[in-house]
């Protein structure tokens, strides 16, 4: 069976393992909104007026609680990031529009062309963001009040409201693949309810009476859509933001016959008692996904807190605990680790989470003790530090098998922080779209670990697929020196065939790095050992093998590498992704070994001290 299923085309191996570790929630979800998205609208169905007839004539709009929020967040924003926002604000108010690095000029700044053709060169993520009124976002983050926003900005956002409250009609062809879209209503309601908060301000005399109207109905609409489709075909965080988005709109209509509180409270208690693991991590392993999720459920508590309702006991349970992993993967630069499907610039900057969260009750006193036991945490990301730096090293699954999309063929990988400084990265991510830079940026290729030939320990394609998985065994142990040992072996219905081990030993101001690799393919290819380097980092192999890392000014030395056991050791230049649509060139060391009959064991040893110009006294005994 496992011979037959590795003949078929790689693209049918992909989808048929997918669409077999799905839940049946995803399926029926699938088959719900296909049934939408094709079958009704072409039927003579009214949607517009099915939901337009369920609005009530007059709404009572309440608005501290969400002013209240907003003011917190806010406060906890650098003056550099205030400085972004109104920065982007201002452009898209003179309609300039730049979402995931990529620029279009509005033909018309005061009335979007919704469906431009111009966002066909684009990925779907970026007209979601127009969808989502991202540049409504940026404004009530960068400006304390309407009143102090420029009147240019105010004026321009008070009429996309207006335009597209007139103007976008629900039900047409593809159009939960579009504007209506439940991520994107979602986001757009969160939007909408902090614009209408920021709009009014503590007074509504300079508001026209018609845009009030307009926000409450089009935030009442969006809700009422919303509730009616709810994302169980996606699953994953997409349901943190659906759960929020209703209670946030039913906060904003407090005397309206709506159980949305109560089902967006409902939804985010089934979603995270789901997704957040034992250790407080989040199960897509992303850790921007993580700092989304966790300042989702962060607000839900605030919103809750302000508008004098007591949140759930397991609602402030599990914030707490996602909060205190979210300070657990703080790295020394306090930037995230950019682990599978994660980039700068598309959460709040990780200082930013954690202060919001601290104003909002959940301080930095609790610390997941799992992920520092030695059984390993759930999550499955361990630090080792040492006297000059820290190493993360990832030793969890790639992400749920029900869930591929965001997960990376990055296990046992490592990253590293030399005196605060980023020197071994992750890749990022380019795009969600099916091509060579979204590929290599999942490959194993892409990661600081072993690859067995041209392999992946886990098959991928497409946007998201992956084929059958293999999970890592870990344990740890936190004493002087610190220990970590991790394996996986790839699985049986995968096209490679192989067991990789790795050892990290981390004692005063250094770490060992050694690999084990046994298997059918380790006997018949080569294996690599890759360590990507920061774009800032420059790389130089000397004579005799060993590696310098220097500053970019190539006077501040940083690291020295020492590799053990390889038959070559060679630079190469590679992309690295910090930021969506986002490219810079690095250099990537590759150690290789083998192929050997038998274990092929090979490593590494990575010493920062004294400017990495001498050799540790561990690396004699381990020769």
């Amino acid at each position: 069976m496992t011979e037959h299923l590795q003949t078929l085309p790689k693209a049918v191996r992909l989808y048929g393992h997918t669409l077999t570790q799905l839940e049946s929630a995803q399926v029926l979800g699938m088959a719900e909104r296909t049934t939408r998205n094709t079958l009704l609208t072409r039927l003579p169905l009214d949607f517009n007026g099915q939901y337009d007839a369920a609005i009530p004539r007059t709404l009572s709009v309440g608005t501290s609680p969400i002013k209240a929020d907003l003011g917190l967040l806010r406060a906890e924003l650098s003056e550099a990031t205030v400085k972004m926002f109104q920065q982007r604000s201002r452009q898209a108010a003179d309609g300039t529009l730049t979402f995931l690095n990529r620029t279009t000029q509005l033909r018309s700044p005061e009335h979007p062309t919704w469906f431009d053709d111009r966002f066909d060169n684009y990925p779907l993520l970026w007209p979601l963001k127009l969808y989502a009124f991202e540049p409504l976002r940026w404004a009530t983050l960068g400006f304390m009040g309407s009143q102090s926003a420029p009147d240019r900005i105010v004026e321009v956002f008070d009429q996309w409201v207006r335009d597209w409250a007139d103007s976008m009609e629900i039900g047409q062809p593809g159009y939960l693949r579009n504007a209506w879209t439940p991520w994107a209503v979602s986001l757009r309601i969160q939007t909408l309810t902090r614009y209408l908060a920021w709009r009014t301000g503590d007074t509504q005399e300079d508001v026209p009476e018609r845009l009030t109207e307009a926000l409450a109905r089009e935030i009442y609409r969006n809700s009422l859509f919303l509730a009616n489709h709810i994302e169980a075909d996606v699953g994953g965080n997409h349901l943190i933001e659906n759960g929020l988005a209703l209670l946030m709109a039913g906060l904003t209509f407090p005397e309206a016959d709506t159980s949305w509180i109560s089902d967006g409270i409902s939804v985010l208690g089934r979603t995270g008692a789901k997704q957040f693991l034992a250790d407080g991590g989040h199960y897509e392993r992303s850790p921007m996904y993580h700092a989304i999720v966790t300042t989702r459920f962060v607000t839900a508590c605030s919103l809750l807190a302000a508008s004098d309702r007591s949140a759930p006991n397991w609602l402030i349970a599990m914030t707490k605990q996602a909060v205190a992993y979210l300070r657990y993967l703080s790295p020394p630069d306090e930037r995230l680790p950019l682990y599978n499907d994660a980039v700068f610039g598309q959460s709040l900057p990780l200082t930013a989470c954690l202060g919001y969260a601290g104003a909002v009750g959940f301080g930095a006193d609790d610390r997941p003790v799992p992920s520092h036991s030695p059984m390993g945490g759930e999550t499955g990301y361990y630090w080792l530090d040492t006297d000059h730096g820290q190493l993360l090293v990832d030793g969890g699954p790639v992400g749920p098998s029900n869930l591929p999309g965001h997960s990376h063929n990055d296990m046992l990988s490592v990253l590293l922080w030399v005196d605060g400084q980023r020197v071994l990265t992750d890749t990022g991510v380019y795009d969600y779209a099916d091509n060579e830079r979204r590929q290599y940026a999942r490959s194993v290729a892409g990661h600081n670990t072993v690859q067995v030939g041209e392999t992946e320990p886990i098959e991928i394609g497409g946007k998201y697929l992956m084929g059958a998985r293999t999970e890592p065994t870990a344990e740890y142990e936190g004493a002087d020196p610190t220990l970590f040992r991790g394996h996986y072996e790839t699985a049986a219905a995968a096209p490679a065939s192989y067991r990789h081990d790795r050892t990290i030993l981390a004692s005063d101001d250094w770490w060992l790095v050694r690999d084990e690799l046994r298997g059918p393919d380790t006997e018949t290819e080569p294996s690599v050992s890759r360590l990507h380097f920061h774009p800032e980092v420059a790389v130089t192999v000397e004579d005799w093998g060993t590696v310098r890392a220097t500053g970019s000014d190539e006077s501040s030395a940083l690291l020295s590498v020492y590799p053990l056991g390889v038959s070559d050791v060679r630079t190469t230049t590679t992309e690295y992704f910090p930021e969506f649509g986002v490219t810079e060139e690095r250099q990537t060391l590759e150690l290789e070994a083998g192929p050997e009959s038998g274990t092929t064991a090979f490593g590494y040893l990575l010493d920062p001290s004294a400017g990495g110009h001498r050799a540790p006294s561990c690396l004699d005994a381990d020769k």
